[in-house]
């Protein structure tokens, strides 16, 4: 009984909690993530080799969040990747989640997009390849409405990147 009356409680709670928060309307930043959906051939470069692949992209949850799904060949067989993409009117940031078949921790970044409305570049923390947290730096240069270039530090985010990603919309 008395699980019964607590759960009760905890329901009413989270009840108005959600009825408290207004939800975040899809905004220009969201558009601008929204303009990379549709289906993307990906050519990877890294010193482990090339990988091609594709990329899906899809807003979801009313607008605001952009979604990934990778799909890559690699000499260890496939890869697999989700990304979660948005932009966080309180923080005034662009937030990402990114986890994929390689670990088992995800990536957390945030960062900001350029004056000129070409680059978006994050930092934040994930997993190293030896299971420890490290950081990690992304920038994505949207080249054109067919195009856009990843690259990726990890560690030390100077010099050259670990990871160089090309995004080619499918037509």
């Amino acid at each position: 009984m008395k699980l019964v009356a607590l759960g009760i409680c905890l329901f009413l709670s989270i009840g108005s909690l959600l009825s408290a928060q207004e939800p975040v309307k899809a905004g220009k930043e969201h558009a601008f993530l929204a303009e990379t959906e549709g289906e993307w051939a990906v050519l990877i470069s890294s010193p482990g080799g090339d990988m091609t692949g594709k990329c899906v992209y899809k807003m979801a949850h009313n607008g605001i969040w952009l979604t990934s799904q990778v799909e890559m060949k690699m000499g260890e067989g496939p890869f697999t990747g989700t990304g979660l993409d948005s932009y966080d009117p309180i923080k005034k940031k662009f937030v990402s989640i990114w986890i994929d078949s390689m670990s088992a921790a995800p990536m957390m970044l945030e960062g900001d997009r350029s004056p000129d409305g070409k680059k978006i570049t994050m930092t934040g923390k994930g997993p190293a390849p030896d299971g420890t947290s490290t950081t990690y730096k992304t920038e994505t240069e949207y080249v054109s409405k067919d195009k856009h270039v990843f690259k990726m530090w990890m560690g030390t985010t100077t010099g050259e990147p670990m990871m160089v990603a090309n995004y080619e919309r499918k037509k």
